[in-house]
């Protein structure tokens, strides 16, 4: 049987990370992984094969595509660098994909089919309150999103060049096996770590409406298991599909589980600005990571702050509807509070942050 080749645009990142390691122990998978810098640590990963590569650059998008042979799937989980507070660059985003599809077009590849993981801006859940829970036919935003060139670049061409597509819709995406400071467990237990030396109670940060509000998380090994489904089911094919972990939360219910698991006292709600009033305690992370013992992470790369403002301020419920890709066959769940503490275990477990 002849093997299906991924090509994963943004294989160092968090989804592209976590998809190769799916795809390469699925049979009749061979993965090729695409990334500006390799990290050390993802480079002897597996038998995957890397591809060093700006996706800015058409030429050199050109001379990789020329190098590879028989890529059948691209996975674009790739976006520009950006700002947690910024909206990223429509042009940017879809020159890149745009540069990555010509040249495999151009190269012969035998392209079957392109995904694009996107997510519930598609929806404005970032600019205020929308329909909840959103469905994959609710109307686009008013703010252009990267996402829209995107799926208006896929569909214009698919049909004429053979190949299929698909877009997956996840929303705050955690990797349990390696949470990322982008990530809310990691900010989370950073947080509740300095909370705590400063012998101070687990304070929420965030605001009285977030407090209460709805919200929704995307585990991301489920999100690896639905982009290989979407690539494969014939019911799937030319769709979007919201992923995510199939339960919703509201942190009035989750803290005073991590307070718990951290033996604090749950504090009251005081709205803060993390990225301001978190700036001045590397001096405490410091104590910590020598009184513990700890791995000695720069206390700047230790948790972005900027992404706990940005999912503890809003004050309107973010959910989506999982229910059309159940529909279409993909029927995994993951349960979210579980999540959340399998990856605080697994913090403690690194010597991220202290035990108990």
């Amino acid at each position: 049987m002849t093997p299906k080749v991924a090509l994963i645009a943004g294989a160092s990142g968090v989804v592209g990370r976590r998809l190769a390691t799916h795809l390469s122990g699925v049979p009749g998978w061979r993965v090729v992984g695409i990334a500006r810098r390799v990290p050390d640590e993802d480079r002897d990963r597996g038998a995957m094969q890397w591809l060093p590569l700006d996706l800015r650059d058409a030429a050199a998008c050109r001379a990789g595509a020329d190098s590879l042979e028989g890529v059948t799937h691209l996975f674009n989980t790739a976006r520009y660098d950006h700002d947690t507070r910024t909206l990223e660059s429509p042009h940017t985003n879809t020159r890149m994909l745009a540069n990555i599809v010509d040249a495999l077009v151009a190269s012969g590849q035998p392209l079957e089919h392109v995904h694009l993981v996107h997510g519930t801006k598609y929806y404005g859940s970032h600019l205020g309150p929308f329909r909840t829970p959103a469905r994959e036919s609710d109307p686009r935003s008013l703010q252009d999103n990267f996402y829209y060139h995107q799926e208006d670049h896929v569909r214009a061409r698919h049909g004429r060049e053979g190949w299929s597509f698909s877009s997956s819709r996840p929303h705050a995406i955690v990797d349990r096996e390696r949470p990322a400071p982008r990530s809310i467990p990691r900010v989370i237990a950073v947080y509740a770590a300095i909370s705590k030396a400063m012998g101070l109670p687990l304070c929420f940060p965030g605001t009285p409406e977030n407090y209460r509000a709805y919200y929704q998380f995307t585990d991301a090994a489920l999100l690896a298991r639905a982009i290989e489904w979407m690539s494969s089911a014939p019911a799937a094919r030319n769709q979007a599909c919201n992923v995510a972990n199939g339960d919703y939360v509201r942190w009035c219910d989750l803290w005073p589980v991590v307070a718990d698991y951290f033996g604090m006292t749950p504090g009251p709600v005081r709205t803060v600005r993390l990225a301001d009033v978190m700036a001045d305690k590397a001096d405490v992370w410091r104590r910590l990571v020598a009184q513990h013992g700890l791995v000695g992470t720069p206390y700047e790369e230790a948790a972005l702050w900027a992404y706990g403002d940005f999912v503890f301020t809003p004050g309107w419920d973010i959910m989506t509807s999982t229910t059309k890709a159940r529909l279409l066959g993909f029927h995994d769940v993951v349960d979210s509070e579980a999540m959340l503490l399998e990856c605080l275990d697994r913090l403690r477990s690194a010597r991220i942050i202290p035990d108990r």
